[in-house]
């Protein structure tokens, strides 16, 4: 347990079975399932293990079953991530995900929640976001996050909000809000951002700012957006070496953008930094299987495409 972090996750570490499928099937039929594949995963777990291996110090706060495999969690802590909010609920099961992907490296998933839906009735896990300067609340049960908010808000720590998929699915417009206006940034893909609007009743990206400081909209291959009260910056992709699982890119991403502000590099430059860790994330199956170093990135970083 560490007393000073400089970013403390909060999100899910599940594992993730990887199928690929030459298409998806239509309702009522079949396809062929090809390469089944078990993977360390999670928005939580990717995002920390990948800002620890960039030298980020790090923390995780997620909920596990008792059958969380010990390899995954000495994984963490070989990265160098805080696991002392790490916590196996007893009789209950590690959440897992099953992702399947088709040639063109579209993606659908099927999520089993597990131990994160007793987070409705757990108190908060405080250290996390007490040790860390960053406070990134990833998926997991509104009504915790909302705590987690309102008491990293309490203690002055910059607050962002990555609900990610779960924005579709588990929040609603009263729970989005609710959380929303207790963080200082959103960081959303762009079927994300739609939602977002829609739960506010707004038209225009921009009018986020009025519920926090800096939207970060991650756009796939179309690189990544940041809009802020003074600027709206376009940044474009990186290009990796081979393109075999697009998996935890976003992940990736994000973690390269707080490696890039752990440092106090520009905004942009944070965002580049961003792309080219997300670049390395995809060369590989599984989101922690290719976990690029400080030097790594800043190297590739030199290909960023411009948009």
């Amino acid at each position: 347990m560490r007393s000073s972090n400089f970013l403390g996750v909060y999100g899910h570490a599940a594992l993730d079975l990887i199928y690929s499928s030459n298409e998806f099937p239509k309702p009522n039929t079949c396809v062929e399932l090809k390469g089944k594949k078990q993977h360390f995963g999670g928005t939580g777990a990717n995002l920390a293990r990948i800002a620890a291996t960039l030298e980020v110090r790090t923390a995780l706060a997620c909920h596990v079953g008792d059958d969380f495999p010990k390899a995954f969690l000495e994984a963490l802590k070989a990265s160098g991530v805080d696991t002392a909010d790490v916590v196996r609920l007893r009789g209950k099961r590690t959440p897992f995900i099953i992702l399947v992907s088709d040639s063109e490296h579209n993606q659908i998933g099927f999520v089993d929640q597990g131990a994160v839906l007793e987070q409705e009735v757990l108190p908060i896990r405080t250290h996390t976001a007490d040790s860390s300067k960053f406070v990134h609340i990833g998926t997991g049960r509104p009504s915790y996050m909302l705590k987690v908010a309102k008491r990293a808000r309490k203690r002055k720590k910059t607050v962002a909000f990555d609900p990610a998929q779960e924005l579709h699915y588990v929040y609603t417009a009263e729970t989005f809000k609710a959380v929303l206006e207790n963080t200082d940034i959103f960081f959303a893909n762009t079927s994300e951002l739609e939602r977002a609007r829609a739960y506010l009743n707004i038209v225009e990206d921009q009018e986020l700012l009025s519920y926090v400081k800096m939207v970060v909209n991650t756009r796939g291959g179309e690189g990544s957006r940041i809009i802020t009260e003074d600027d709206e910056i376009l940044v474009g992709t990186i290009q990796p070496d081979k393109l075999v699982d697009t998996t935890g890119a976003g992940d990736g991403f994000r973690a390269g953008f707080y490696a890039g502000m752990s440092r106090s590099l520009p905004i942009e430059e944070c965002a580049w930094v961003g792309a080219s860790t997300a670049s390395f994330v995809v060369e590989s199956e599984g989101s922690q299987t290719t976990l690029p170093t400080w030097d790594m990135v800043q190297r590739r970083a030199a290909r960023r495409k411009c948009v």
